[in-house]
């Protein structure tokens, strides 16, 4: 069972999107305004392999991920039910 952690269900409520560059390993994370947010790379690669954060798009330079819109855990549903 995926167990999330206060902070990463803080997270969870607010990103809109996160964008992976995978030559240079870096990760940025916006909410639905804009705002950046800060997201770590080991955080970022738990979210993508348990399954909650998914690919939405990706190019030549930059992978596109976005919460799953159909929850995986209780736990998962109540942190995006409040986004």
């Amino acid at each position: 069972m995926i167990e999330l952690t206060e902070k990463e269900q803080r997270f969870l409520k607010r990103v809109h999107e996160v964008t992976h560059f995978p030559w240079t390993n870096m990760v940025k994370a916006v909410d639905a305004n804009g705002k950046a947010m800060r997201l770590s790379r080991a955080t970022f690669e738990r979210l993508r392999d348990d399954g909650i954060l998914i690919r939405s798009s990706s190019d030549l330079t930059s992978n596109i991920y976005r919460p799953i819109s159909a929850p995986v855990t209780p736990q998962v549903e109540d942190a995006l039910s409040d986004a």
